[in-house]
């Protein structure tokens, strides 16, 4: 992690070290590559600023504090409000034997600038070698005079990492300290910073927060065990019962409270045995930028490596999108919210998903709508019911005997002189046509499903759900 506070704070100076370097076989380079200067030297202090007075006497210290606070500031916000991924470039190829990164820009876990200058590029074959070495295949049976088998293909799988590095640069004369044993005259001014690529086996785990928010809008899975995932769900299902011209408050009101319930929950990564507290969202391990997911076919013969077909996917990389995009996207969606929210549901009867039973050897169908039938509404010719046969026989009319509307007017039943003739059963409840339902209270046509599209007062819409009953031989019926 990026060291934090500055003097006398207990989090230290400021300075930081380098990280620690991947025990599997990765490749750095760059300006600054593996060692004492790839560590983090610049001083991060976003909670912590200068005050200065007349007279005051300011030193190195202070001068730390007054860097660190902007840049910690700057981190900080990169960091939680923008995250991490590739801002340009960073393209990823295979060159002859030798894998090139083109330069790029980038923001890291920890909210820094990463930035690569000139391409980078690493031998494939050397990588390959060293990585086999760290992977020996197991020895293959027989006498150990034995000729050499057939040539031993391998997949390999890496990943391209971008990683910060800083490096410190133009040295000046400056007094010596009467501690240092060195008698040291001079020191660096500058610190370059820049970006370390890496290949490593493993890619770090990718920070995802707000996991309520992403179920509701379907970014996410919810576990039958997950809480807040489950949570999320039954905030979707009751947006997607809303009528569509309200549809857009509704889920608004249910991404607030989603979105506070995930804010509230989230907090940053802490390291263990991290003594200071911790203020980004992941730690300096999570910290890496994924450029590419790489993929090595290779072959080994008698201690010979040859690269065969070499993959870069850069699908796998996060890409963080400029605001002035994001909101031109948003607006995408605007004619469809806009076109909703100019029509009014006139508040006819809907039925409720999820209502339909049957009964009496699936000859009595039952649903319930959301607001009473006006009386007499109900005839045979406002429901329809056709079924398909499972076997390629074609459709089948399922006759309606007839109507009954419960005293309430929020129950309907529906008689049928048989059963339906086939398996997959299509039932059409009317809100257009000549004798649709129609709602008591407002007078208003039969809407549709709830959560349906508007219906108005002089049209509704039709409800449609299918259903599908076990087979059983109906003889008798009139097909179509």
């Amino acid at each position: 992690m990026t060291a934090l506070g500055s003097g006398g704070t207990p989090c230290g100076c400021g300075g930081g070290s380098a990280p620690d370097l991947p025990t599997d076989p990765s490749y750095g380079g760059g300006p600054c590559g593996p060692g004492p200067c790839g560590g983090d030297e610049l001083p991060v202090n976003p909670f912590l600023a200068l005050r200065v007075a007349f007279g005051m006497l300011l030193g190195e210290d202070d001068f730390r504090v007054l860097m660190g606070n902007p840049r910690g500031k700057l981190m900080l916000h990169n960091a939680w409000l923008h995250g991490s991924g590739v801002l340009w470039g960073f393209g990823v190829a295979r060159d002859g034997d030798e894998l090139r990164v083109d330069p790029g820009l980038a923001v890291d876990g920890l909210g820094r600038e990463l930035t690569l200058e000139a391409a980078w590029c690493v031998s494939l074959t050397a990588w390959a070698r060293d990585w086999i070495e760290a992977h020996p295949p197991p020895p293959q049976e027989g006498p150990a005079d034995a000729e050499p088998g057939p040539p031993r293909r391998r997949t390999v799988e890496a990943w391209i990492l971008a990683e910060f590095a800083s490096c410190p640069d133009r040295p000046v004369p400056a007094l010596a300290d009467p501690c240092d044993v060195t008698r040291r005259h001079d020191d660096f001014s500058r610190i370059v910073e820049t970006a370390r690529i890496t290949l490593r086996s493993a890619a770090p785990a990718p920070w995802r927060p707000y996991h309520r928010v992403r179920v509701l809008l379907g970014l996410d899975e919810a576990a039958p065990g997950d809480t807040a995932g489950q949570e999320a769900l039954r905030e979707a299902a009751e947006v997607a019962r809303v009528p569509a011209h309200r549809r857009a408050p509704a889920l608004l009101a249910a991404f607030r409270r989603l979105a506070a319930a995930d804010a509230t929950a989230l907090v940053p990564e802490r390291a263990e045995g991290d003594v200071c507290p911790p203020w980004a969202p992941v730690t300096e391990d999570h910290a890496p930028v994924v450029l590419a997911r790489l993929t090595v076919e290779l072959s080994e013969y008698d201690g010979c490596v040859r690269i065969e077909e070499v993959r870069a996917d850069p699908s796998v990389r996060t890409a963080v999108l400029p605001t002035t995009t994001v909101q031109e996207l948003v607006c995408g969606l605007a004619p469809g919210i806009i076109g909703a929210a100019a029509e009014a549901d006139a508040g006819g009867p809907r039925l409720i998903r999820g209502s339909l039973a049957w009964s009496r050897e699936h000859t009595v169908l039952s649903f319930e709508v959301t607001a009473p039938l006006a009386p007499g509404c109900a005839e045979p010719e406002g429901i329809e019911i056709t079924s398909l046969s499972d076997s390629g026989r074609g459709w089948a009319s399922d006759e309606v005997a007839g109507i009954r509307v419960s005293a309430d007017g929020l129950r309907v039943k529906v008689d049928l002189d048989q059963r339906p003739a086939y398996e997959t059963v299509r039932v059409r409840v009317r809100g257009t046509g000549p004798k649709p339902l129609y709602g008591e209270h407002p007078r208003a046509p039969f809407a549709g499903l709830e959560g349906g599209p508007p219906g108005t007062a002089d049209e509704g819409n039709d409800a449609v759900v299918t259903v599908h009953l076990p087979h059983r031989a109906a003889p008798g019926r009139t097909e179509e």
